[in-house]
C-alpha cells in the first residue's frame, strides 16, 4: 500500500519535531504549506493520534539508542576542558565540576585494565585492578576523590 503525501508529511515532522522540539522547524522541514502549517502540525501532535505516533516514534528510536564509552568519555573530556579553561578575567570557569568530571572520568576506567604498581611489585608484574585505573598513582587516596 502507497504512503499517502499527508501520512509521509506528518512522519517527517514527528522525526523532525522529535529531533528537535521546534514546532516551526519542524513543520517547515515536513513540507507542509507556509500559510496552515503550523495550524496543521499542531492539530495533529496535540490529537490522539499525533500523541500515539510521537510516542511509538521516539520508543523506536531509543531501542536503538547505544551510548558507547568512548562517547562518555568524550563528554567527561570535553566538560574537563571548558571547566579548566580561564573565563576573561583570567580565573578557572568551575574547579569542582572539574574535580567531578575528572572523578567521572576514572570511574570509566574499571575492571579489566591492568596497572602495575612499582611501589609493591616488580615492575614486570601485572596485576589486574577492579577499581579506578588512577589507583597506581603513588599516595593517591580514592576515597578523598
Amino acid at each position: 500500500m502507497k504512503e499517502t503525501e499527508n501520512a509521509r508529511i506528518q512522519r517527517k515532522f514527528l522525526d523532525e519535531y522529535a529531533k528537535t522540539l521546534d514546532i516551526k522547524a519542524s513543520a517547515h522541514a515536513a513540507g507542509y504549506k507556509k500559510q496552515t502549517g503550523i495550524a496543521n502540525a499542531l492539530n495533529y501532535l496535540t490529537g490522539e493520534r499525533g500523541k500515539r505516533e510521537l510516542k511509538a516514534h521516539i520508543l523506536r528510536k531509543t531501542g536503538h539508542l547505544e551510548v558507547t564509552k568512548g562517547y562518555i568519555i568524550l563528554c567527561y573530556l570535553q566538560i574537563l576542558e571548558w571547566a579548566l579553561s580561564k573565563d576573561d578575567e583570567g580565573n578557572i570557569n568551575d574547579c569542582p565540576l572539574a574535580l567531578r568530571a575528572l572523578d567521572g572520568l576514572t570511574k570509566q576506567f574499571t575492571n579489566g585494565f591492568i596497572a602495575t604498581d612499582a611501589a609493591t611489585k616488580r615492575a614486570d608484574e601485572k596485576t589486574e585492578i577492579n577499581s579506578s585505573i588512577v589507583t597506581n598513582i603513588a599516595g593517591l587516596d580514592l576515597n578523598k576523590i
